[in-house]
């Protein structure tokens, strides 16, 4: 293998920090920064401007909810490079954003994913 593959300890992923931050959203409406750096493995400051760029983009909309913040994924938005132009995130979401849950089992949050499960 190159030095570019994954093996064993392989370092390079088949999705994007941005698609990994909108799943953890999709998966948990309410997690904090720190909780999708960890999960995701960058930093809350990357995180934080991961999220800019997906709520500037249309991909998520930011509700404060007392002092924290609640997040919703726009199921309808377009996947952004021409060979996938043709899906929405509803359904990448609904094809990989079962998070650490059961496959079957819905999202928790607002019923966000449950509306997800049921496009086509």
């Amino acid at each position: 293998m190159g030095s570019g593959e994954a093996g064993a300890g392989g370092t390079w992923t088949f999705l994007s920090n941005h698609a990994h931050v909108l799943l953890c959203l999709a998966d948990d409406p309410d997690q904090t920064l720190a909780v999708i750096a960890g999960r995701v493995g960058v930093t809350s400051r990357a995180v934080q401007l991961i999220l800019g760029d997906l709520i500037a983009g249309g991909y998520v909309e930011r509700t404060k909810v007392g002092r924290r913040n609640h997040y919703r994924v726009n199921p309808d938005g377009r996947l952004r490079h021409p060979l996938e132009a043709g899906h929405r995130v509803g359904e990448l979401i609904a094809a990989l954003g079962s998070g650490g849950r059961d496959p079957g089992q819905r999202a928790v949050g607002g019923g966000d994913l449950g509306e997800l499960a049921e496009q086509p």
